[in-house]
């Protein structure tokens, strides 16, 4: 596991640890989550995205009641939706109080022994950029339908 996002319902990126490799700006990625399961619970009723993929990359979602728990892998680890798991339990019996301790543990759960290859990094900054540009285009589109 490369790194773990603790992501309320608003969207807002509350902690996160091991993101800190990418380019990229975690609280713009975790308003994205967010958005992403608000949307498909409306279009698909309650249903909810567990799992994108991109490159040799994938990010899991799990749920607490209050947070998204976002994990990123590579695709072939075996271990990763017991990872999540593991992340999304932690945060349950933590009862969302992000203690120094509580974030100690989340720490621990990083694979420090794999340094993420610069192929992962362009990975998740091409797949952040595209779906970026997506919602760009979306929301122009819909603007053009209401205004």
């Amino acid at each position: 596991m490369y790194g773990i996002m603790l992501v309320n319902q608003a969207g807002e990126t509350v902690a996160s640890a091991g993101w800190e490799a990418f380019e990229g700006d975690v609280t713009m990625f975790g308003g994205f989550v967010s958005a992403v399961q608000m949307f498909i619970k409306k279009v698909a009723g309650g249903t909810r995205v567990e799992e994108l993929r991109f490159g040799n990359m994938k990010l899991l979602i799990g749920s607490s009641d209050e947070y998204h728990v976002v994990t990123l892998h590579e695709s072939d680890e075996k271990s990763a939706e017991a990872e999540n798991q593991e992340v999304v339990k932690l945060v349950r019996e933590n009862g969302g109080k992000f203690t120094d301790g509580f974030l100690a543990l989340v720490q621990e759960l990083i694979t420090t022994d794999k340094i993420a290859s610069a192929e992962v990094n362009e990975s998740v900054k091409e797949w952040t950029q595209s779906q970026v540009d997506k919602a760009k285009k979306s929301a122009s589109d819909w603007g053009k339908t209401v205004f």
